[in-house]
């Protein structure tokens, strides 16, 4: 990383929601690890602003999605689908889960990641998944194929409601063992997130430019607007939608702008944009405060890391070294 950019996300790290609130960023405890970095699994070692990512724990990934607190992931290795894994132990583990569906390609997960929700494009087929303990159980998968092309995924904090947005089709809910439940006619749902309480959920339309607020299955309340783009600027591209942890804030990564735009809950005003020198591929959970993983998609990259526990602020993990190990996980 050059010095224009380490000072420019130096600065970012006491970068406030509003002037004030201006505070340094300080040490909050360890970051959750493992992540899915460039076709390996790493783990995070250190406090937030002090991070770095140690050797790999498996290498030849071709896709993997990681629990907040990184005890378990669905991963993809050697061109097998997805398989889950439990990353606690000293090396990653395959965990037998009878009825697992194929071809998982996107997967959300509950905020303490004791339940993931997996979607299958190729079979266009949902499930709900259970960790607890040293085990992981699937329920019966749910077909989505006369729904639509699905573009986003949901599901709340106790795992019991999940929602989904299908291209054309609305967005829906699904209540653990139900039937799916259409919430919106929306044309284009482009990203969703529960709230803490999971009686909330927030859905972004592209086709109006607005967020919508559905409170336990009623609504849509007209949360906001997306923010204006200049003549000539893209379209808004949000790659993620999530709550703060002490639930505050809504926020959602944009990739066409390049930043993090932060709404507050209560007055529904945009009270802070974070922008960042980077283009955000991801919102990935890393841990229940909550914090999230913004990049991470090619080797020598430096991580990016949003501290969403109270007012949202962006700091970076050193990029990683290349890795002696070479030996993939069986």
């Amino acid at each position: 990383m050059s010095r224009r950019h380490s000072v420019f996300f130096f600065a970012l790290l006491a970068a406030p929601i509003t002037p004030a609130a201006a505070q340094s960023v300080g040490v909050q405890g360890p970051v959750a690890g493992p992540v899915f970095i460039s076709q390996t699994v790493r783990p995070l070692l250190g406090a937030p602003g002090a991070a770095t990512a140690g050797p790999a724990l498996m290498t030849g990934v071709q896709w993997a999605s990681i629990a907040p607190g990184g005890n378990w992931g669905l991963i993809t290795q050697r061109g097998r689908s997805a398989r889950v894994y439990t990353l606690s132990g000293a090396a990653p583990s395959q965990v037998a889960t009878d009825g697992l569906i194929d071809g998982i390609d996107d997967v959300v997960w509950s905020r303490d990641g004791s339940y993931a929700l997996a979607y299958s494009s190729q079979s266009a087929q949902m499930q709900r998944l259970q960790f607890s303990g040293s085990a992981a159980s699937a329920d019966a998968p749910l077909s989505l194929s006369s729904f639509g092309a699905v573009t986003t995924l949901a599901i709340d904090p106790s795992g019991s409601q999940m929602a989904f947005g299908a291209s054309g089709g609305g967005l829906y809910l699904v209540q653990a063992g139900q039937s799916p439940i259409r919430l919106s006619a929306m044309a284009q749902p482009a990203a969703a997130a529960f709230d803490g309480t999971g009686a909330i959920l927030y859905a972004i339309d592209l086709a109006t430019l607005r967020i919508l607020e559905f409170n336990s299955g009623s609504g849509p309340i007209d949360f906001a607007s997306l923010p204006e783009s200049g003549a000539g600027a893209e379209a808004p591209n949000p790659i993620g939608l999530a709550v703060s942890g002490d639930s505050r804030y809504l926020l959602f990564a944009d990739a066409a702008s390049n930043s993090i735009c932060v709404y507050d809950r209560t007055s529904q005003d945009l009270v802070n944009t974070i922008p960042l020198d980077f283009t955000p591929s991801r919102l990935e959970a890393l841990s229940a405060t909550p914090e999230f993983l913004l990049n991470g998609d090619r080797s020598n990259e430096w991580l990016m890391i949003l501290d969403a526990a109270a007012s949202p602020r962006v700091y970076f993990v050193p990029a990683t070294a290349p890795s002696r190990i070479t030996k993939e996980a069986q």
